[in-house]
């Protein structure tokens, strides 16, 4: 079991930071590289023309996360779960929109490419809240962690496997003293006795011009450790998994000189999910390491190479000169062809050709065009990223080489959509955990709820199932519903959406024999479209079904008893 004792626990966090900023070594030069030489970060003396991370992530960013996600929910159990499930899918698409999802998701993406990403999901008071209630309302939060405040079990070889996840935070002192006057567990005495502005240079970055006066703040650390459970926890049972232990750094050093740290709250049980609070975003799995590979890092030092050939370049260019050499003896014949305008003919008795002499110096050669163009080839090969993703196409390509072009770049942004999308999911799956758990979450619905419904003024509450049940609840988040559509192509897919339903829908009729639900969601997966069938009201048409059989049957017996009639 891991040693949760202040000391240790601080030396553990030590080296979960060492080994994380192992990873981040390069990360302030992909913010420099990414904002350009004259951007806030920018290095004017560190030139990159060819500014490979600012062309990476805006051709990318919109094809991860442009609009809010959309979540779909299915139960195991469809017979005795399918209304509370529904429930769920309409209570966390709400909630999505309220909490503005996106803009949180759009800077998890960027740290996603530059290095990995990662997002805290908390229990707190609502915004949004029925005023006829007379409890306060709850509702979860998610809050993107920057790369460099993230603690993770330096020798877990995976996310899921570290045995501590936490993340750094920095308060006033004074509102800290106040929460712990305020509230039971925190510790007072050793709030009391922390030295201001103690480890802050490792939370705020000096050296990009953020000076400022001292704030009187401390440091500190959330540490969710997943193996521990306290004896005074209501336990798993309960919704309780793990312990949070607050660590905190700052109080008077001791004999040697080492600065102190103490748990500044009492450790608490965890309520939420069994994975715990955090979500993790990476791109490309690295093998026994937690910290993945971003697409921008394993690419850095070909667009570096690129850059270091281009200055070269340019370097050359600028010292490119035209001279023309005279012959020293004939002062005339200099000065007529130093005065002398573009293109004047200067006639000259006698001249003698060798006299009049220009050449050239400086200036770029074959070889340092040839092998910039090789060193951008290599690097737009390795990096997915080519002419036909930057809307550049000269026509020299032919249709192939173009679709083949695009179709092995699609593979690789679909990559990235798939990882960014399944840790949206894990992240919405916690979301979902208390929304499902937590009796006290009450918020309204939306009109979009109230239609599908059928209800008037529909409300979304919380804890309504036992919370064992909730581990047969499934979630999948649509992954085209945040990525950026094309219009044409969504026109296109209108159309084909209206023949395809149109021509069904008469079809359907007179073959009940086939499986029309299940060939709609398969055509509709395929198109972008996973509510094709719900397009068709299978109720309604069940009900003209009935009254055309009803209809035929009072036919027949209208000709059976005129039949009848006539005979007699």
């Amino acid at each position: 079991m891991l040693d949760t004792t202040p000391a240790n626990l601080y030396q553990e966090v030590q080296a979960a930071e060492r080994f994380r900023d192992s990873h981040l070594t390069h990360y302030r030069d992909l913010i420099g590289e990414y904002v350009g030489a004259a951007g806030p970060s920018g290095d004017r003396d560190h030139l990159t023309p060819d500014n490979h991370v600012y062309e990476y992530l805006s051709l990318t960013i919109p094809r991860l996360i442009h609009d809010n996600p959309r979540v779909e929910v299915y139960t195991r159990r469809p017979v005795s779960q399918q209304m509370a499930a529904s429930a769920l899918k309409h209570g966390l698409n709400r909630w999505i929109r309220d909490t503005d999802l996106r803009g949180t998701l759009i800077r998890i993406a960027y740290d996603m490419l530059l290095s990995f990403g990662a997002s805290i999901t908390t229990q707190q008071p609502s915004r949004i809240y029925d005023p006829r209630s007379d409890f306060q309302s709850y509702w979860p939060q998610c809050y993107r962690i920057a790369p460099k405040r993230l603690i993770i079990d330096p020798l877990a070889i995976s996310f899921p496997q570290a045995r501590f996840v936490g993340h750094m935070w920095i308060r006033d002192k004074e509102d800290l003293i106040e929460d712990a006057k305020k509230n039971p567990g925190w510790n007072l005495d050793v709030v009391e006795h922390l030295t201001a502005d103690t480890g802050t240079e490792d939370y705020y970055d000096r050296r990009d011009n953020r000076d400022a006066p001292t704030r009187n703040e401390v440091v500190g650390y959330e540490i969710w450790v997943p193996e521990i459970q306290l004896d005074d926890s209501p336990g798993p049972e309960e919704g309780f998994h793990g312990t949070i232990y607050t660590l905190t750094v700052g109080q008077e050093v001791d004999e040697k000189g080492d600065v102190q740290a103490d748990f500044i709250r009492d450790p608490r049980p965890y309520y939420g999910p069994k994975t715990g609070p955090y979500s993790f975003y990476g791109a490309y799995y690295v093998p026994d390491s937690a910290y993945p590979l971003s697409p921008i890092m394993a690419s850095l030092g070909q667009a570096d190479e690129l850059n270091a050939h281009i200055v070269s370049a340019a370097r050359s260019a600028a010292q490119y000169k035209r001279l023309i050499l005279v012959d020293s003896k004939s002062k005339k014949l200099m000065q007529d062809v130093k005065s002398q305008p573009d293109n004047f003919v200067v006639p000259v008795e006698g001249l003698d050709r060798d006299r009049v002499i220009p050449i050239e110096l400086g200036g770029i050669t074959n070889q340092q065009v040839n092998y910039i163009q090789m060193a951008r080839e290599r690097l737009d090969r390795n990096s997915g990223i080519h002419d036909v993703m930057r809307g550049n196409i000269s026509g020299q390509a032919t249709a192939t080489e173009v679709a083949t072009a695009d179709a092995s770049s699609s593979i690789r942004i679909d990559h990235l959509k798939r990882q960014f999308a399944k840790a949206t999911e894990m992240m919405m799956g916690r979301v979902a955990w208390y929304l499902w758990n937590d009796d006290r979450v009450f918020f309204p619905l939306g009109a979009e709820s109230a239609e599908e419904l059928g209800m008037g003024e529909p409300f979304f509450q919380g804890g309504g199932q036992p919370p064992e049940s909730f581990d047969d609840i499934e979630l999948e988040v649509d992954s085209y519903s945040m990525e950026r559509t094309n219009e044409a192509m969504q026109q296109r897919r209108a159309m084909e959406t209206l023949q395809i339903v149109s021509n069904v829908a008469t079809a359907m009729p007179q073959a009940p024999y086939v499986d029309w639900e299940r060939l709609l969601k398969q055509v509709g997966d395929s198109l972008n479209m996973p509510d094709m069938a719900n397009l068709i009201d299978r109720q309604a048409l069940n009900q003209m079904q009935q009254q055309a059989a009803m209809a035929e049957q009072m036919a027949m017996m209208s000709d059976q008893a005129a039949a009848e009639t006539g005979g007699m």
